[in-house]
């Protein structure tokens, strides 16, 4: 809860006990409308970080907790219609440049059409394979596999 939040907690005890015209309800609608904004302006700090989405090896179908976390940005997204998205596709270092960078293709895609699903404009949606070349992390085994295995949504 915030300041504002609270003073209007506290203004309506206060003008209970004082008698005062304005009711609880109306603190009440008061303190409903600041929580709505308050929520909305958490959606929107979320939107400016990055997103990262992650697949299994070699696959570019979306789990059910990677499609949970997309639905819930273009939720997000549907509520400030002035944000664009950027997709990156990225992989794990094994198989060969071209493959990679197909793959990357195809995660970022799964991601865009999730979301266009959703509701976001397509328009609004652009998508980028970087494959192989921008881990997020260094190493050759599963655990830095696993990381760099991701789609990447950026929104601005």
């Amino acid at each position: 809860m915030n300041l504002y939040q609270e003073f209007l907690i506290i203004a309506g005890i206060i003008c209970g006990l004082a008698g005062c015209a304005s009711t609880s309800d109306e603190v009440v609608t008061s303190t409903k409308a600041a929580s709505v904004q308050s929520s909305e302006t958490s959606s929107l700090k979320s939107l400016t970080s990055n997103t990262s989405i992650y697949f299994d090896y070699d696959k570019s179908d979306l789990s059910v907790t990677a499609s949970s976390q997309i639905r819930s940005l273009a939720k997000a997204l549907k509520s400030n219609n002035s944000s664009k998205v950027s997709i990156e596709g990225h992989c794990d270092e094994r198989g060969t440049r071209e493959y990679n960078l197909a793959l990357g293709e195809r995660r970022a895609n799964s991601v865009k059409e999730l979301l266009v699903l959703n509701g976001v404009d397509s328009k609004r949606i652009s998508t980028v394979s970087f494959g192989e070349e921008k881990p997020a992390v260094s190493g050759s085994n599963e655990s830095a596999w696993s990381k760099n295995r991701r789609a990447v949504v950026k929104v601005y």
